[in-house]
């Protein structure tokens, strides 16, 4: 009866906490759960991330895209804003058919976040509710954390800019040179599918340096760096930043339509797959593997282990 009562009134005080809202039947943060903080006050003070006006513009453009989406299967979305919590992360959760996402503003605080970065942070958690299989073994609903992170590059970015924003973004835009060329590789004749990959290029980056930050990393992950790690079975946890990086680039540079869903037990439908040609060679320069899912956290239909000869 105490610990209700003490958790009622931190949520009538308006302190809502990550921990206070993470419970059986959510999916586990953006980032795995931590101790960091961003106040309020930070939005003042710091070298970058989001104004309050930013964080609530970036939640209306997604909401005004979304809500029909998910109306569309049966359900209702709820994106609960918490410009004042402190806490460095976001989640999603499911009620019956109430599909909710919690954002957070301290991670909208954080220096290396921008408008960009938010945006993709917030289609990771969309992603859990749509981006298909494979999903979490003990929350079925939910997509896992690779997925997620490549449906917030290769779908939910796609759907939420204009060809005129994405024509004055690409005009402007200062991305990684070897980000740029791979991106002009498979875009160059579709302008606003080359910007939505810059865009979501940049994000990421964005992204990753902020894991940098949070997590202490010495080495800065980089487009051209890609994880070597090669899992035997799909990873459903958060990946390394690296690899999360990884995810989000070669989301960005799948040609599969985004208008075509991910599906809910088919891992191949929707998205960029490997050919056994590819098997032998994971270069993220060869055609048949660009814009796949890395194999740092996903593994495919594809025996990757095997000699192409013998498969």
């Amino acid at each position: 009866m105490k610990m209700f009562i003490a958790s009622a009134l931190v949520l009538l005080a308006g302190g809502t906490t990550y921990s206070t809202l993470h419970g059986h039947n959510d999916c586990s943060g953006f980032l795995p759960e931590n101790n960091h903080k961003i106040p309020v006050m930070a939005s003042f003070t710091n070298n970058g991330g989001l104004t309050e006006a930013q964080f609530n513009e970036v939640i209306d453009r997604v909401e005004g895209v979304y809500t029909d989406i998910i109306a569309e299967t049966g359900n209702t979305l709820e994106i609960q804003r918490f410009w004042d919590s402190e806490d460095v992360n976001a989640s999603a959760r499911q009620i019956g058919n109430i599909w909710r996402v919690h954002m957070y503003g301290g991670l909208a605080r954080h220096s290396a976040i921008g408008v960009e970065a938010f945006t993709t942070v917030l289609c990771h958690e969309l992603g859990h509710h749509l981006g298909g299989a494979p999903t979490k073994r003990f929350l079925s609903w939910a997509s896992n954390e690779g997925q997620s992170d490549y449906y917030a590059s290769s779908k939910c970015m796609r759907k939420l800019f204009t060809e005129e924003e994405n024509s004055e973004y690409i005009s402007n835009i200062e991305l990684d040179e070897f980000a740029k060329d791979a991106c002009d590789s498979v875009f160059e004749s579709d302008e606003n599918e080359l910007a939505n990959c810059y865009r979501s290029a940049k994000a990421g980056q964005d992204i990753a340096l902020m894991f940098q930050d949070l997590e202490n990393l010495n080495k800065t992950p980089k487009f051209d760096t890609p994880d070597t790690k090669v899992v035997s079975s799909t990873d459903e946890n958060h990946p390394k930043p690296q690899c999360r990086l990884d995810t989000y680039f070669q989301g960005a540079l799948c040609s599969v339509s985004h208008e075509e869903s991910f599906d809910s037990t088919d891992i191949a439908v929707g998205a960029c797959n490997r050919s056994a040609d590819a098997a032998e060679n994971d270069n993220a320069d060869e055609p048949a593997n660009i814009g796949t899912r890395p194999l740092c956290w996903f593994k495919p239909e594809v025996d990757t282990t095997l000699p192409v000869a013998a498969l």
